[in-house]
């Protein structure tokens, strides 16, 4: 565990020294986020109002329109996020070639690239619509079933935004370029290396513990509403601006091993940190 542990925080370390040179980045996952919680917000009581229970054998029937809805919903919210991710990744990239990125050219890479975004964004939201089905119609096996698919296409699609953004290959090219980078550069070490999934995992832990020591001692009387209120919201807001932090440090990360997949070189990160932690197939 604490082996674990200390990998991950060199990567995030690694990824915190481009992110402290242009913190400015962080402003497109702070954008991300926002406008999925608005997204989820409009959809959700339509959404609703699509599944509709039935009294008879107390199950949730899904009409078909709940799934054109949940399409939509799908396609909307994966713009979004690829959108945002992309200008995080155009800037890395900058910063990574010597140069000295903006927001300007974050968002200019990314309006560049709205065609690509959108393809990829109607793929990934029929793929999870798909997965979604399975997860319906088979119960337990079926979200048994989900978990291995939606795990294989993460991983052999997760070069394929950076491909598609920096290589121009369409939609088809950019998955069989992104699976033949993963399994060269990563195989099946790639499954125990989720290296900032853990760091900021234990992050937002830590960030439980005060939370739950502030209700404990409201509930004894022992500790002020106010004051358990202003730490609870204190927690919130240090859990927002950790997401926004991970997400930031994902996208650089990104970028990085799609630099060294591709080309061999750690781009900005220690070449040792990567190549000693992820084994290079032939």
């Amino acid at each position: 565990m604490f082996g674990s542990f200390s990998r991950s925080y060199q990567l995030v370390r690694a990824s915190w020294t481009i992110l402290r040179q242009d913190k400015e980045i962080i402003l497109f996952p702070i954008l991300s986020g926002a406008l999925s919680i608005v997204l989820a917000a409009s959809f959700l009581i339509p959404l609703a109002l699509f599944a509709q229970h039935d009294a008879v054998d107390n199950k949730i029937r899904i009409d078909f329109w709940w799934y054109v809805f949940t399409f939509l919903f799908y396609l909307v919210s994966y713009f979004i996020t690829i959108f945002f991710n992309v200008g995080v990744m155009h800037c890395a990239s900058i910063r990574m070639s010597g140069s000295d990125p903006t927001i300007a050219d974050g968002f200019q890479g990314a309006i560049s690239n709205f065609v690509p975004i959108l393809v990829w964004s109607l793929i990934s939201a029929t793929v999870g619509v798909i997965l979604r089905v399975i997860e319906q119609r088979l119960a337990l096996v079926g979200r048994i079933v989900v978990s291995v698919l939606g795990l294989g296409w993460s991983f052999l699609t997760y070069f394929a935004v950076p491909v598609m953004i920096f290589e121009g290959k369409g939609a088809g090219r950019a998955f069989k370029r992104s699976a033949e980078l993963f399994k060269r550069t990563w195989g099946e070490s790639v499954v125990g290396q989720a290296g900032m999934g853990v760091f900021f995992g234990w992050l937002a832990a830590a960030g439980a513990l005060p939370v739950g020591l502030a209700l404990f001692l409201a509930a004894q009387g022992a500790l002020g509403v106010a004051i358990a209120t202003l730490i609870i919201a204190v927690a919130i807001f240090y859990w927002i601006a950790l997401a926004a932090i991970a997400a930031a440090l994902k996208g650089i990360f990104n970028v990085a091993l799609y630099r060294f997949a591709a080309t061999g070189q750690a781009g900005g990160f220690p070449p040792e940190l990567i190549a000693g932690h992820w084994t290079t197939k032939s």
